[in-house]
């Protein structure tokens, strides 16, 4: 039996495998729906019949449906890194992980919400309402930079910290983050900001190197040889 004084990091440790891999799934998914979103902006059109032109794009609905898997696991993850309790040794990361997985939970629920409302393009063609669009582009002006700017948050402050991540994941996150929140804030006003999206696919190339260095980590404090020290 393990005693009761193990090092508590080597005890969490133990949860770090099942977090990172959530988080390079999730990460790995994002960046390729990323990649998949549709990138017509056609000039002189409303909002709406922009929205319609790229409703009606193949790439729209396996691109989004990837977005939204990969944030769902980003979500998942950084709710059960939270939970476990591998945080709670520095308060400031701690504070921005549970504020990162807060905002990745409700950006998750946004990303099904995107994906669902291509289903009003016929009704923006024939000049009907659409009321899941409408509101789409409410949450995401709330939402996308609220997820945005917790993840550069988090990053920034758990390489600094050490207690997670890394200067190059923190800085992916800041790049990522920062053009997924002014895109996403100003794109119901605004197309100018839209060339920053694909910028976004930063995100999950943080995501990416993120986990790498949390897998590394349950390496080098792998409680199992000092179970059998202590048996």
């Amino acid at each position: 039996m393990l005693r009761s004084n193990q090092p508590e990091e080597r005890v969490r440790a133990r949860n770090h495998p099942v977090v990172a891999w959530a988080l390079l799934a999730g990460g790995a998914i994002f960046f390729v729906g990323g990649g998949l979103h549709p990138k017509e902006d056609p000039p002189g059109v409303s909002l709406k019949e922009h929205l319609r032109v790229m409703y009606n794009d193949g790439n729209w609905y396996p691109g989004h449906a990837l977005l939204f898997v990969g944030m769902a696991l980003i979500a998942a993850a950084l709710v059960a890194l939270v939970r476990s309790g591998a945080l709670s040794g520095v308060r400031t990361t701690y504070v921005a992980g549970v504020v990162a997985a807060a905002a990745a939970s409700l950006g998750a629920v946004a990303a099904f919400l995107h994906l669902v409302m291509a289903t009003e393009a016929d009704r923006i063609a024939d000049g009907l309402g659409t009321p899941l669009t409408n509101l789409n582009l409410v949450v995401e002006t709330i939402v996308t930079p609220a997820f945005g700017l917790s993840i550069a948050a988090f990053a920034v402050l758990g390489a600094r910290t050490g207690s997670i991540g890394n200067r190059t994941a923190a800085g992916l996150a800041v790049v990522g983050g920062t053009a997924w929140a002014l895109a996403g804030a100003t794109f119901a006003f605004t197309d100018a900001l839209n060339p920053l999206f694909p910028l976004a696919g930063l995100l999950g190339v943080w995501a990416i190197v993120t986990a790498v260095s949390l897998l590394r980590r349950t390496r080098t404090t792998d409680p199992a040889p000092y179970a059998l020290a202590n048996r």
